[in-house]
């Protein structure tokens, strides 16, 4: 069998033109969202966990679901079928008169309707641009929220590193304040100079205790704040980074 050059170049794009349709037409599934970071480093698998859990996130790809499972456009022919219904009136030579029913179906096939063709594919345009803008922002909404942990993670390292070096300054003070006090016992060192190392050790003290209500807090709102009613796993890994 011979088959045209112009026939087989139709075939080709109507082909191409139809796996491209179903690749749009397709609902999105959890294969169609991307593999988040896995692995055993606690700073991934929180990444992981707020991707996962977090409320706002779930919302978004709910919606991308539901859009993906949107019908598309029909693509059948414009068919136009009508039934009118009557009755139909005789009379005879002698008067008598009959009533019969009658029905008649009326189908209509136009050849082309390129009005309904210019709809299918506006139709079809508006649900991959709504498809396309739902996941513009469920990147961009993601890569926001890791920016916010990963600014959170940041902070919490730098304020428990201040809080070890406030620890590590209590108890040299308290060292130093034992040994004054052995000199002021021992009579070489003045009364005095007791007072103002105790006065170093309660402004540390302070310190110690702020920086460590702080740390908490900060730990706490973040969970809350991102990883939704899984808020305790984040915690949990927090004070994991923390200790």
């Amino acid at each position: 069998m011979k088959i045209r050059k112009g026939t087989l170049s139709v075939l080709v794009i109507f082909i191409a033109t139809l796996l491209i349709s179903c690749g749009y037409a397709k609902s999105a599934t959890e294969s169609d969202f991307p593999a988040e970071l896995s692995g055993k480093d606690p700073l991934q698998k929180m990444i992981e966990l707020v991707v996962e859990a977090n409320p706002i996130l779930q919302t978004q790809r709910n919606f991308i679901k539901e859009i993906g499972e949107v019908p598309g456009p029909v693509k059948g022919p414009d068919i136009d079928l009508g039934f009118n219904i009557g009755a139909d009136y005789t009379s005879d030579d002698e008067g008598e008169g009959s009533i019969a029913p009658i029905g008649k179906i009326e189908l209509t096939i136009p050849l082309y309707s390129s009005a309904k063709k210019r709809k299918i594919a506006l139709d079809d345009l508006t649900l991959r641009e709504k498809l396309t803008t739902a996941w513009q922002d469920y990147y961009s909404l993601k890569n926001s929220l890791i920016s916010d942990l990963l600014e959170k993670v940041d902070t919490i390292i730098i304020l428990k590193n201040e809080l070890e070096g406030q620890e590590k300054l209590l108890s040299l003070l308290q060292y130093n304040l034992e040994a004054l006090r052995k000199q002021v016992e021992a009579g070489v060192t003045m009364p005095s100079s007791l007072w103002n190392m105790s006065e170093r050790i309660i402004t540390s003290e302070i310190n110690i205790a702020n920086l460590l209500s702080n740390l908490n807090t900060l730990k706490r709102e973040t969970a809350v704040n991102l990883a939704g009613d899984r808020w305790q796993e984040l915690l949990d890994m927090l004070d994991e980074i923390a200790s």
